[in-house]
């Protein structure tokens, strides 16, 4: 029977060899080309599909609002709390993982298009060659800048260094990429954004269409590369002060952000299909709602600071329907006292009714709401904190979030009249409120600095409002972890798939955590 199957493969591999032979190579290399499918996407086609791809993967449902959304405790869960705590499900950091090295993938092929000689003429159609490189850098050291702060070491890319620990991306090449050390990688994503932001020539666009961050501004990106070595230079200022403060010394000279106008945002549109992910998280289903953490401390319950206006911003009262929200039709309301949080990791909180908690405003839960990368705000909170907890630093990022917000004037001018002075705890804590729907930022943020310091803890109990305990049949209950552990998680562990596809490499990355490939091992620049 052996012999059968080889004699018939014979007789077909023949058949094959004579039909190419019969064939000239011009006639075949015309066979393969798909007239519907052009060979050369245009760079502004690939940069669009890459910054929403990756806003979407990383502010999505289980990416943000079943990770660092509630690790941060913006908001919770209404239907079960196993991610509220700590119990998320690998498929996230896997997604996490693989999908930042797709988006790397399609951001590195505008580099080389871009430098192609046989492309980067058709590439100028859609913007000058240089500034896509630029922008195209800049996105990629936002991206690793992300995953590393999520991970640790991990495979890394540069258009700037030949490094030999930096094999990702590679493919051709590097199969099972060596985990570059993180310190590394935060030295040369400093470099990166400095090299991005001198390559690019403010006289002309990055593209002509298809940037929806900054619709091809070149001085807006430029300001974006400068800010943004501003929150990577802060994370180095314990471990290398001096490199660290040169980086933001030569950023500030530059030109950082200056105002909401610089906000580096993704935007969406009204339509379901390119609409916000959380949007999309809410279309028939009710899965999250604000804090009692969050708004609680915006209630000027907790902390020292007065009762917060953008509470009536970022969240809606507790009489408000999901529909009402996403019909922005709801009586918004500026009395505190119909605005309640959902408890945070409380098992359960399913016994509760909509109408005891608040979910998001109409401001967060539109189809159009844009996705920040990096705002104005932060940037004035990181100067504060560069120059020794300034006041006036302090008191810029405070009025910019709130008119980001939209909080009305007057409002904003009696929060500023109470505010209390520029301090360590008070800059980083104002800073978490500025960061609420950036997540990842504010978990990062808050792994640096501990604050801000009234998050509900492991091992903490919490009392629960009337309205909320006559339902749930009990006053309080306590923070039980679903892992061992006393305190916000540090790091995701590595995706299970790089035991089998790289697992030499993730070894050798392991054995350089303190408590191995756990929640609990700081990173580098967690020295606290």
């Amino acid at each position: 029977m052996k012999n059968i199957i080889k004699t018939h493969m014979l007789m077909g591999m023949t058949f094959v060899a004579m039909l190419i032979s019969s064939c000239d190579n011009d006639s075949l290399d015309e066979i393969n080309i798909n007239p519907n499918d052009p060979e050369i996407v245009p760079t502004n086609t690939i940069f669009n599909s890459a910054t929403k791809e990756f806003m979407d993967f990383s502010r999505s449902p289980f990416n943000s609002g079943r990770l660092t959304l509630n690790w941060v405790e913006y908001w919770g869960q209404n239907s079960y709390a196993n991610e509220d705590r700590y119990l998320y499900r690998e498929t996230s950091s896997e997604s996490i993982y693989t999908n930042s090295y797709r988006v790397a993938t399609d951001l590195k092929s505008i580099i080389e298009l871009n430098l192609d000689e046989e492309t980067r003429e058709l590439a100028a159609a859609v913007g000058d060659n240089d500034n896509q490189i630029a922008a195209a850098r800049i996105m990629l050291s936002y991206l690793f800048h992300q995953l590393t702060n999520t991970f640790g070491d991990v495979p890394y890319y540069s258009f700037g260094s030949d490094d030999e620990d930096f094999q990702a991306l590679q493919i051709d090449n590097v199969l099972s990429p060596v985990l570059a050390d993180q310190e590394k990688i935060y030295r040369d994503i400093l470099n990166e954004l400095r090299q991005a932001a001198d390559m690019l020539d403010e006289s002309k666009p990055v593209f002509t269409s298809g940037d929806n961050i900054y619709n091809g501004d070149a001085s807006k990106w430029k300001k974006f590369a400068n800010s943004l070595i501003l929150r990577v230079a802060t994370y180095l200022m314990e471990v290398d002060p001096s490199t660290a403060s040169s980086a933001i010394d030569t950023a500030l000279a530059d030109g950082v952000f200056t105002s909401n106008d610089d906000n580096a945002v993704q935007q969406y549109e009204t339509a379901d299909v390119n609409a916000s992910p959380w949007w999309n998280a809410f279309i028939g289903r009710t899965d999250f709602a604000v804090t009692a953490p969050f708004i609680d401390f915006l209630k000027g319950n907790v902390g020292n600071f007065p009762m917060d206006p953008r509470l009536f911003e970022m969240a809606a009262p507790m009489e408000a329907s999901i529909e009402s929200i996403q019909e922005n039709s709801y009586a918004r309301s500026e009395n505190p006292d119909d605005y309640l949080g959902l408890p945070y990791a409380y098992q359960n909180v399913n016994t509760l009714p909509f109408t005891t908690y608040s979910f998001a405003s109409s401001k967060v839960i539109r189809p159009d709401f844009g996705e920040v990368l990096m705002e104005y705000a932060e940037v004035a909170f990181l100067i504060s904190e560069y120059q020794g907890f300034s006041q006036e630093a302090y008191e810029a990022g405070v009025r910019a979030s709130m008119e980001k917000w939209g909080v009305p004037q007057n409002l904003v001018d009696g929060y500023m009249a109470n505010l209390p002075p520029a301090s360590e705890d008070n800059v980083h804590t104002q800073k978490y409120i500025a960061l609420y729907m950036q997540s990842h930022q504010a978990w990062a943020e808050y792994r640096r600095t501990g604050f801000p310091d009234f998050l509900f803890l492991p091992n903490q109990t919490y009392t629960l409002p009337s309205i909320q305990a006559g339902f749930a049949g009990e006053s309080s209950y306590t923070f039980i972890a679903g892992v061992d552990i006393d305190d916000l998680p540090k790091r995701l562990r590595y995706p299970v798939s790089l035991q089998t596809l790289n697992s030499a490499n993730r070894a050798a990355a392991v054995s350089k955590l303190s408590n191995g490939d756990t929640l609990d091992s700081p990173l580098f620049w967690d020295l606290d």
